[in-house]
């Protein structure tokens, strides 16, 4: 039986032109896509793509922790303001 002892090398950083065409119009995980996709299916589309194209490893955690802070921002209770504006 041989255990592999060999520690895992850590992840990068992820890099702006990556991140570019993993994001792309013709990418994996097209921007405009990105919202419409509930949450669960995005971290699957995410595991598959660090298992296929594993240059884009550093990447696909930044769109998912980006998209998790938009929707998490997006989704508070509106508020009515009763501050009085000017009209000019």
């Amino acid at each position: 039986m041989h255990l592999n002892t060999s520690p895992t090398l850590p992840l990068g950083k992820p890099c702006w032109r990556d991140l570019a065409q993993l994001t792309s119009p013709s990418g994996l995980l097209p921007a405009a896509v990105v919202p419409l996709l509930p949450l669960k299916q995005l971290k699957r589309r995410i595991r598959e793509i660090n298992f296929t194209h594993p240059q884009y490893q550093e990447e696909t955690p930044v769109v998912l922790a980006h998209e998790v802070r938009r929707r998490r921002a997006l989704s508070g209770e509106l508020r009515v303001s009763h501050s009085v504006a000017q009209v000019a």
